[in-house]
């Protein structure tokens, strides 16, 4: 074997077990996608960014029903999980059961952007197919989602829709899809995630672009500004292999990933060195702030990256809570309302809050009743929508009735959703400028539903 091959051979090696700077692989395929209708002028920019709290948010602590009635019901169905009503941060909120409503006491951020009118929320969201009452799901009367209360197939649900397994595609690609034109003159994907390669923004023609929550993720070993001799050769070698071809077809497509990625970490590197310097300060040691900063650094860059539209990933880990939930909740719910503040206050410092909607998804809601100390895998649960279009300071949909073995419990307070996240997730597709027959094949199970838009943006 010649030292060039054996160089080749260890530097693939050592590439192939690194990230791909989060791009090469993930990198947009848009260009190969079907062109559609869809036009956009220089100043229509809109973005969507998810936060997903993998594990399964216990938001029947995150939103508590204060008047004395519903809050005793919610007590009496919580038992060493309730949190003490005079700790509850008040709020003007009224749901669809005619009960006011306030936020856990670590939520003061949430609580202010709610009360301003830049956010709402959307009550009992979960996996359906079909509309799904109690007598149904015990007789077995409509289709259900594969697998309830796990894990990773509710997670795939949620970011796909699809019934199908494998699902090899979510909705967020196939939206990217849809809209391929948006960005025509761009390189990037449509598709952005801070967490990853994830199946919600994966399309036919269209893979997210990977980052961390820094910034990019810069191939090691290829520093092109440096000096050093070795790093020098190596960069040689590195071209070398990268222009060459190969007769194996995984390699040649190797090749081709590995050249894009560094590409894309270039220009993006740039477009992001371009973003101003924000003034709102970055709430300390806290990571979702830390992703949503970059991604506020990645809109405020859009003219740079040639974009009109972008869909924002961003996974939250943590939320499992099955032991010392309130212990844990405190912290992870205020983790979440400070960063929501700090974004929303970010969108407001570069002029675009009325362009830029946030909102929350988790694999579940969880058991109303409690395992000792903590809750287990649910159904149905809130989620949060912010952002300056949003039509805030209410609670969209139907809330559910917070009783153990009440008309809504499929079982050991695991709560039936009361609207689904076709419907949910369509609304949001609407806003960002869907088509009405795209969003009709986008979403699979939205024609089983007969209000298809929830109106909350």
């Amino acid at each position: 074997m010649s030292k060039f091959e054996l160089q080749r051979r260890n530097f693939l090696k050592s590439c192939l077990s690194k990230s791909v700077a989060g791009a090469g692989a993930y990198a947009s395929l848009s260009s190969l996608g079907m062109m559609n209708a869809f036009a956009q002028t220089s100043g229509d920019y809109k973005a969507l960014v998810c936060l997903f709290l993998f594990g399964g948010n216990d938001s029947y602590n995150m939103l508590i029903p204060t008047s004395n009635s519903a809050y005793n019901q919610y007590s009496d169905a919580r038992e060493g999980l309730a949190i003490p009503r005079a700790d509850i941060l008040r709020a003007s909120a009224r749901g669809s059961d005619g009960n006011d409503y306030g936020f856990h006491p670590s939520m003061e951020g949430v609580r202010t952007l709610f009360n301003q009118g830049n956010l709402s929320v959307v009550g009992n969201v979960g996996a359906l197919v079909a509309p799904t009452s109690k007598t149904d799901y015990e007789n077995g009367r409509v289709p259900l989602p594969p697998r309830l209360f796990s894990h990773n197939d509710q997670q795939d649900f949620w970011h796909s829709l699809k019934t199908d397994v494998p699902q090899p595609r979510g909705w967020a690609g196939r939206m990217a899809d849809a809209m391929v034109d948006a960005n025509r003159n761009s390189r990037l994907s449509m598709n952005i995630s801070m967490s990853g390669r994830n199946l919600f923004q994966v399309g036919d023609n269209t893979s997210p672009y990977a980052m961390s929550s820094s910034g990019i993720v810069p191939m090691g070993g290829l520093n092109r500004s440096s000096r050093n001799a070795q790093e020098q050769r190596r960069i040689e070698a590195f071209d070398a292999m990268m222009k060459n071809s190969y007769d194996n077809i995984y390699a040649n497509e190797f090749a081709k990933v590995k050249s894009r990625s560094e590409m894309l970490s270039t220009f993006v590197g740039d477009a992001l060195s371009s973003a101003r310097a924000f003034t709102t300060p970055l709430p300390a040691e806290n990571g979702i702030a830390q992703s949503l900063s970059t991604v506020a650094k990645m809109i405020d860059s859009r003219s740079t990256l040639n974009m009109n539209r972008q869909i924002f990933f961003v996974g939250v880990g943590g939320w499992d809570t099955h032991s010392d939930q309130l212990s844990r909740q405190q912290g992870l719910l205020k983790s979440l309302s400070d960063a929501l503040k700090y974004f929303y206050d970010l969108t407001v410092e570069m002029r675009l809050q009325d362009q830029i909607t946030t909102f929350t998804a988790a694999d579940f809601g969880r058991t109303l009743g409690s395992n000792g100390s903590g809750s287990d895998h649910g159904w149905g649960g809130h989620q949060l929508v912010m952002g300056g279009a949003v039509d805030g300071k209410k609670i969209f949909g139907e809330m559910p009735e917070l009783v153990i073995g009440g008309a809504q419990d499929s079982g050991r307070g695991r709560l039936i959703p009361t609207t689904s996240i076709d419907q949910y997730a369509a609304t949001l597709a609407s806003w960002y400028g869907l088509s009405a027959s795209d969003i009709a094949d986008i979403f699979p199970n939205l024609g089983n539903f007969s209000n298809v838009n929830l109106g909350f943006v």
